[in-house]
């Protein structure tokens, strides 16, 4: 199980300079994704229910489920969450996390593909992490698109990242390939969060599913 020390690791995805100096402003990337108040609109207590599915050549799909239980919290503007990040052996024990403005599911998704990745290649977490976050400080801006929500197209932004490209330390997952899509209408804002990876065909995906009041 993890500790609540843990949440101070999970920050460490959360934007930092790139160097000591001057630091650079946020990349619109990370301002979407780490700086918005996706939590905001949203009326507590209530739950946001996200299907996961893993699919690997070879392989049967797996299917497994990501809850996060929003409560109010001292602070205005903010939220409590309380996660439930997968169930059974793949159950991640993330503690609460208090005082959110954004959707602590990017910290928890990020994380856990930083330990999959330390675990598959004996690389350090950290390094990985650290990888991760750098490429969200590089990232372009996001792109336009659509997403589906109670049978309609609404309006969408993108972020498509490729943080191991041309990284020997990561080895076959150089090619892997992230993708984040956003929208301001969908509850907690997060529609998809989606991993690739040619070599295996692997593809981890994260989907909203409901909002459930409490």
């Amino acid at each position: 199980m993890i500790a609540r020390r843990a949440l101070p690791a999970l920050l460490g995805l959360l934007p930092l300079p790139l160097a000591a100096e001057e630091p650079p402003p946020l990349s619109d990337a990370q301002v979407l994704l780490f700086e918005t108040p996706h939590l905001a609109a949203l009326h507590p207590p209530l739950r946001l229910d996200y299907g996961f599915r893993r699919e690997a050549a070879g392989h049967a799909p797996v299917e497994d489920a990501i809850r996060l239980s929003i409560l109010a919290s001292e602070v205005p503007g903010r939220r409590d969450v309380v996660p439930e990040f997968l169930t059974g052996p793949r159950a991640i024990h993330y503690p609460p996390a208090p005082g959110f403005r954004g959707n602590p599911l990017l910290l928890f998704a990020l994380d856990r593909q930083a330990r999959e990745l330390s675990a598959a290649t004996g690389g350090a977490h950290a390094w990985f992490r650290n990888r991760i976050r750098r490429a969200l400080a590089l990232a372009p801006s996001p792109e336009r698109t659509t997403a589906p929500f109670e049978g309609d197209d609404i309006e969408a932004a993108e972020i498509i990242l490729h943080p191991f490209a041309g990284e020997p330390r990561a080895g076959r997952f150089q090619d892997q390939r992230l993708r984040f899509v956003l929208a301001e209408s969908m509850p907690g804002w997060i529609q998809a969060i989606d991993t690739e990876l040619p070599v295996g065909a692997v593809r981890e995906t994260i989907r909203f599913a409901e909002a459930v009041p409490l």
